[in-house]
């Protein structure tokens, strides 16, 4: 899941004690190469420089990683900007919108927004709101990033990419899971959401418990730059909102969706190697949850790099397992458009580390 130098970065960043919080990181600098640090660590380095700026020793790189640290801080901030104004109006039309990922847990969970890399606003809003906030977006200069058009969305995906002339990146959602579309899968979300209030702004963000779910089911997926960020955000939902964490409802939403296994693996993961304050009753209890062969499966192939031969399998197994408990014959009938959607959105630089990778197999 994680590799040794991904490893020392965490506990830099996760260590209490600063010394050795200071010795993981020396390490991890004698293993690296400071300018060709690898995309997933790179969007670590704001918070680093703030675990690392406290010291009373000196800290090797240290400007250089205020230097970065700034960069977000001024990145997030135009980001929160132009959220605002896109939210401004939603609330005009009464889209209810939910926040998702790096700019909520930036807004609820970490001290200094400029800690929280980001590139893009994630946001979710309800399906029977989706055409209307998309039709709202492409009147206001926004385009699909792969080309889509933003006319009412295929059940088979369950968000879309956007861009504008600026270079601000919108992602709209429309499912908070993308391996949970079938009908009704979100109403928990929306019931269970909760307010916080941001620079004199009020948004709507998952609460604490489902925020876990959500991190630990999107960053435990391989994907070419790793997505080791995952593993601080669901630290620092543990340490600030403990008390707030409805174990009952993990488990039992876990069970729902199917995610019994990915949480089990997750969170036994960050209670051993980063003690994370997750009960011991909870990982026995979720590892008694029944799994069924499909979740087995789809969790295998979701976490581990895609080979020839097994894209249309790996693309087969998400699709039968987001669509819910429908027949078959539906779900044969449905896959050619999933399909096309699906690889259709594959992200540019996806695709060119997909085909290095292909290369390289050949190439031995």
């Amino acid at each position: 899941m994680v590799k040794p130098d991904e490893m020392l970065l965490l506990k830099s960043i996760l260590e209490k004690e600063d010394g050795a919080a200071l010795s993981h990181y020396t390490k991890w600098t004698e293993i690296v190469d400071f300018d060709k640090i690898e995309g997933g660590s790179f969007y670590l380095l704001p918070l680093l420089y703030k675990r690392l700026s406290v010291m009373s020793k000196p800290v090797p790189n240290l400007l250089k990683l205020k230097g970065i640290y700034l960069q977000s801080l001024f990145k997030n901030s135009r980001l929160f900007h132009r959220f605002f104004l896109i939210l401004a109006e939603m609330n005009k039309m009464e889209i209810p919108v939910i926040l998702l990922k790096g700019m909520a847990l930036a807004a609820a969970y970490y001290e200094d927004v400029g800690t929280r890399a980001m590139n893009d606003i994630d946001f979710l809003v309800r399906e029977q709101d989706v055409e209307k906030t998309l039709q709202f977006l492409k009147m206001r200069g926004w385009q699909s990033v792969s080309g889509s058009t933003l006319n009412k969305p295929s059940k088979h995906i369950h968000s879309l990419d956007l861009r504008n002339q600026e270079g601000y990146e919108l992602d709209v959602h429309w499912r908070a899971f993308y391996q949970c579309s079938w009908d009704g899968a979100d109403l928990p979300i929306w019931e269970h959401a909760e307010e916080v209030v941001f620079r004199g702004v009020t948004i709507r963000i998952l609460n604490p418990t489902q925020q876990i779910i959500h991190n630990c089911a999107h960053g435990v997926r391989w994907n070419a730059i790793s997505s080791i960020r995952w593993i601080v955000d669901v630290m620092k939902i543990l340490e600030k909102r403990s008390n707030s964490i409805n174990w009952e409802l993990l488990i039992s939403e876990s069970s729902a969706r199917n995610l019994s296994l990915t949480m089990l693996h997750t969170l036994s993961f960050l209670k051993i190697e980063f003690h994370g304050d997750i009960p011991e009753d909870v990982l026995k209890r979720l590892n008694q949850l029944p799994k069924d062969t499909r979740e087995i499966r789809l969790f295998e192939v979701l976490t581990s790099p895609p080979k020839p031969g097994n894209v249309i399998r790996k693309k087969w197994l998400i699709h039968s397992y987001s669509v819910g408990n429908i027949s078959v014959w539906k779900k044969v009938v449905l896959f050619p458009g999933f399909l096309r959607e699906a690889l259709y959105q594959v992200p540019d630089y996806t695709r060119k580390r997909i085909k290095e990778k292909f290369n390289k197999r050949r190439s031995v």
